[in-house]
């Protein structure tokens, strides 16, 4: 007989389990492809041509022994999620999980424009180019992944936001810093819960339950005093580092969470708990 502990231990394999990551080749995306691999997914890997996404996907392969296909996409683009999740299912017969991660952050749209311009002068084109990215390139991977999903008979759609996309920042953070919060990207943020909520209840019972992950502020090779103004703003009196969001995402990739659906699920240090 099998004994219950391993029953319930089971809800949390991912093994074997097809899994779309866009933006696979951020500071996040990365950590989340390098676990869900390590648990022995097979992962479709999406980025733009510039971020090498076919070259990643190869030598995560290497690295852990798993499947991975490597795919370029611009998620802002709809011939190229089409092809996506067509070269997904071309390569592994269906699409069980979809971590719906690719963003524009500062640091990619810094090219496009004054991405930190004040709010009162902020360029048109940029403010576009972030929602094009951050939440109509959410909505075509979602449209796509989760009709790719329902061929299978549901699964896990994980639709990645942000703590700025929940509270405001503080912009005393930002005094002196060569970057700063801006304004599409929380209204971007913002509307992507909004996504998710719609379609938890559009597929809920299409067996499709559709999440919003919260990350809260990673350490991504910020300055000391950026990382101390932070770190007192948060109870763990820390930034996040990159796995701290991998369990959650093992956990909404996994039957674990089942009943889960139409949720925020905030991993932010307690910053939201002031």
């Amino acid at each position: 007989m099998t004994d219950t502990h391993d029953i319930e231990l089971s809800r949390f394999a991912i093994d074997n389990k097809v899994i779309v990551v866009t933006g696979c080749t951020g500071v996040l995306g990365q950590a989340y492809c390098k676990a869900l691999s390590l648990r022995g997914a097979k992962l479709v890997m999406a980025d733009l041509a510039e971020r090498s996404p076919v070259m990643a996907a190869s030598q995560l392969s290497q690295e852990t022994g798993t499947e991975t296909l490597g795919v370029v996409c611009d998620v802002s683009n709809e011939s190229d999620v089409v092809s996506l999740f067509e070269r997904a299912l071309s390569a592994f017969g269906r699409v069980d999980v979809v971590l719906n991660n690719a963003a524009a952050t500062g640091e990619h749209l810094m090219r496009e424009g004054d991405v930190f311009a004040d709010f009162e002068s902020y360029p048109l084109e940029v403010w576009e180019k972030v929602l094009n990215t951050n939440l109509t390139g959410m909505f075509l991977v979602a449209r796509e992944g989760g009709k790719a999903m329902l061929l299978n008979g549901g699964g896990s759609m994980i639709n990645v936001s942000s703590i700025y996309g929940v509270v405001a920042p503080d912009h005393r953070l930002y005094d002196g810093m060569p970057f700063r919060s801006f304004a599409a990207y929380s209204a971007a943020k913002a509307g992507v819960h909004g996504l998710t909520q719609w379609l938890s209840t559009y597929w809920g019972e299409k067996a499709i339950r559709v999440n919003t992950l919260v990350p809260g502020g990673v350490n991504n090779g910020h300055s000391d005093t950026f990382k101390s103004r932070y770190a007192q703003r948060t109870p763990m009196n820390r930034m996040a580092e990159k796995d701290d969001l991998v369990g959650m995402v093992i956990y909404l990739s996994s039957e674990a969470s089942r009943y889960c659906t139409g949720q925020k699920f905030i991993v932010d240090g307690g910053l939201t708990a002031w």
